[in-house]
């Protein structure tokens, strides 16, 4: 004869019931981080065509990078880099002031953005110049060079091209 039972009937509902509870306390979790804004806010990245190409109508060996069509990139708000194909990139960032890219405006270059002295970089919506033009940053007749330009509050690459020039 048996004394007492084991009641064995509670455990499903209050396991059913704990489960409720930890499913309420993720989706209170999931809905507040969107209300909140806990995941933060980027910047959406701006709509521009940008293109570089060789610029064959001088007798200097230089490249043309042009802002064909779409959102003008404000001064200080991207960055550029050109290097040897194969080399790791190496921006400089717009002035900032003068350095908005807009629709139509182009920069005309025959220099590489890995100088060490990046400090001498003058870029505008017009020229890349450098206050002491050193051979090595020079570009070569012939080489390719990888071409980025970068929207710096969204870090969204707006050019990303390799570029041969003559």
């Amino acid at each position: 004869m048996r004394l007492f039972r084991k009641n064995e009937m509670a455990v499903s509902p209050v396991i059913g019931v704990i489960l409720m509870v930890a499913i309420t306390v993720i989706l209170a979790a999931v809905i507040a981080a969107f209300v909140f804004g806990l995941g933060g806010q980027q910047q959406a990245a701006p709509t521009a065509s940008i293109v570089a190409a060789n610029q064959p109508d001088t007798p200097a060996i230089d490249m043309k990078i042009q802002h064909k069509g779409g959102d003008t990139l404000k001064a200080g708000d991207w960055k550029l880099s050109i290097v040897a194909v194969g080399d790791s990139p190496a921006y400089i960032l717009s002035n900032s002031t003068g350095g908005a890219l807009a629709v139509g405006n182009q920069i005309i270059t025959g220099y590489l953005t890995n100088d060490t002295t990046v400090a001498n970089y003058n870029l505008n919506n017009s020229a890349l110049n450098l206050s002491n033009p050193i051979s090595q940053y020079m570009m070569v007749s012939g080489q390719k060079y990888d071409v980025k330009l970068v929207h710096v509050p969204s870090n969204a690459m707006l050019l990303d091209t390799v570029v041969e020039v003559r």
